[in-house]
């Protein structure tokens, strides 16, 4: 029994070490042009988030404003409708290549297992802050306790903390030399978030169940889907997929383009529009926009790239302008996913051409360095200055926001940049 633990215990440590031999790869392999959108997509939400706060800015405000409240670029699409798929476009143009990355080290069955566990864990992240938003925020700073909670925010208020303290214990380890210390605590924090990441998609599925068939009492009462669950579910969706050649996948895409735009358009839409982002309806077409990230990577030098970018804008343009068909984000019609990845492929390919330009500072690429670490540290922000100054801020004057807003940027910049300057890449 003792020789069977020691041989576990040995794999599962060898696991550790090639996974980190992995992502030491995929650092060296970073493309500029994908950085650089990634920050130009981070930049963008940390405005949405931080500038709304402030009462100077309030002029801002149809550029930050989703859906028909924002300025419309489409019937449907505001500007600030732009930004969530594109990131999502972004993390299409390197899934095939971290894929294929881990294949070639571990074979299929566990590289198909581990991009399943950190999609997951993205999914976690985005549940246990909802778990604090909507319970220990409440009750720091407002009238609830925790006996107001629903059970389900019960299960994610504590599950935050115990990610927490998974975070804390492998935060310490960076300080040891031991790296199978370092490794362990960095996968137990990992399987936490996924376990998380399962829970939210049981309650997800039973949340939507309740909506098309509607109990006398509801079990979970509602819920709360948004960007990294979503970013999450479209990585599962899309992970099925990740085999096929970029035609199959194009195929896929086109497939459920088709499907998905005759069910929403004949009654689907209202139950996807129900739940924020679209929950599990509207990830598929959230894993869409990131199978078309991928499709475009591979056709990255290829002279269609920018016949299939033309195309994809024509049709989704005419079908929203001419035939009224629904775009929107909430429910992320695939009306709206089309769009949005085909606008996502021009800005793309057109930073492309700039990959061999040399910059004395590259401000984007430096921002889309570490993108969760920026998006958590931007969540983490915003609640608690909105929490704690959030009256005083809304009254103060432009000459005094200015000034704030800009250390907040520059604090931004900073960090990102000690983390590029040290060559250290925070991820999943």
């Amino acid at each position: 029994m003792k020789k069977e633990t020691n041989v576990v215990v040995n794999e599962f440590v060898n696991e550790l070490k090639n996974n980190q031999k992995v992502e030491t790869t995929e650092k060296q392999a970073r493309i500029l042009s994908i950085d650089r959108f990634r920050g130009i997509c981070l930049f963008a939400l940390v405005c949405s988030f931080i500038l709304p706060l402030f009462g100077a800015f309030e002029f801002l405000a149809p550029y930050v404003e989703h859906d028909k409240k924002g300025f419309q670029i489409l019937p449907g699409v505001s500007f600030a409708d732009l930004f969530a798929p594109m990131f999502i476009f972004v993390i299409g143009l390197t899934m095939i290549k971290s894929f294929k990355s881990r294949e070639q080290k571990f074979g299929t069955r566990r590289a198909y297992f581990q991009l399943a566990v950190r999609f997951l864990g993205l999914i976690g992240i985005g549940i246990l802050f909802n778990g604090f938003e909507n319970s220990w925020a409440d009750i720091f700073f407002g009238d609830k306790s925790f006996a107001d909670l629903s059970i389900k925010i019960k299960i994610f208020a504590i599950g935050f903390w115990i990610a927490i303290a998974a975070l804390l214990v492998f935060i310490i380890s960076l300080f040891f030399k031991n790296e199978k210390f370092k490794n362990i605590s960095k996968q137990v924090l990992l399987y936490i978030l996924a376990v998380a990441g399962i829970l939210a998609l049981y309650f997800i599925l039973v949340n939507t169940g309740e909506k098309i068939t509607p109990p006398a009492q509801a079990r979970y009462g509602g819920w709360e889907w948004d960007t990294l669950q979503n970013i999450g579910l479209a990585g599962l969706l899309a992970l099925p997929f990740v085999k096929y050649d970029k035609w199959g996948r194009l195929i896929i895409c086109s497939i459920s383009f088709v499907v998905l735009t005759t069910l929403m358009q004949n009654g689907l839409f209202p139950l996807a529009n129900s739940i924020l982002e679209g929950g599990i309806f509207g990830g598929f077409s959230w894993a869409m926009i990131l199978l078309l990230g991928s499709v475009f990577a591979d056709l990255k030098d290829d002279k269609l790239y920018w016949v299939l970018a033309s195309i994809g804008l024509l049709i989704s343009v005419v079908l929203i302008v001419s035939y009224n068909y629904i775009a929107a984000k909430r429910g992320c019609t695939p009306v709206y996913a089309l769009f949005t990845a085909s606008v996502a492929s021009m800005i793309w390919g057109g930073l492309n051409y700039l990959d061999n330009k040399k910059f004395k500072f590259n401000f984007f690429q430096v921002w889309g360095s570490n993108a969760i670490l920026t998006y958590i540290t931007t969540l983490i922000l915003a609640l608690l200055l909105d929490s704690l100054f959030g009256e005083a801020l809304m009254g103060l004057s432009v000459w005094a926001t200015i000034p704030i807003v800009l250390v907040i940027f520059a604090l931004f910049t900073i960090m990102n940049w000690l983390l590029v300057r040290k060559s250290k890449h925070i991820r999943l």
